[in-house]
């Protein structure tokens, strides 16, 4: 999948296997992390430079994105301006 503009695609870590209070989260139950890697990133506009690359570690607004699997997994598509920062 490759995005256009200025959006970009984020493969998301997995989710935290033991919660804060200190219990196993069964893998059926856990939700995907914020953080995640850029996969693919769009060619940006005049306006609007593309500032991430493939391979950046970033931090996306937590529960933005549209959900679209690629290979049987799960990816966020988005805009750049989602990102809030880089790892």
């Amino acid at each position: 999948m490759q995005p256009i503009r200025e959006n970009i695609l984020i493969k998301p870590f997995a989710g935290d296997e033991i919660s804060e209070g200190g219990i196993f989260v069964p893998l059926t139950v856990r939700k995907p992390s914020n953080k995640g890697i850029v996969i693919a990133v769009g060619s940006g506009s005049a306006k609007k430079p593309m500032q991430f690359k493939e391979g950046d570690r970033v931090f996306r607004v937590k529960d933005w994105g549209q959900e679209v699997l690629v290979n049987g997994e799960l990816h966020y598509l988005m805009n750049q301006d989602a990102i809030l920062a880089l790892q």
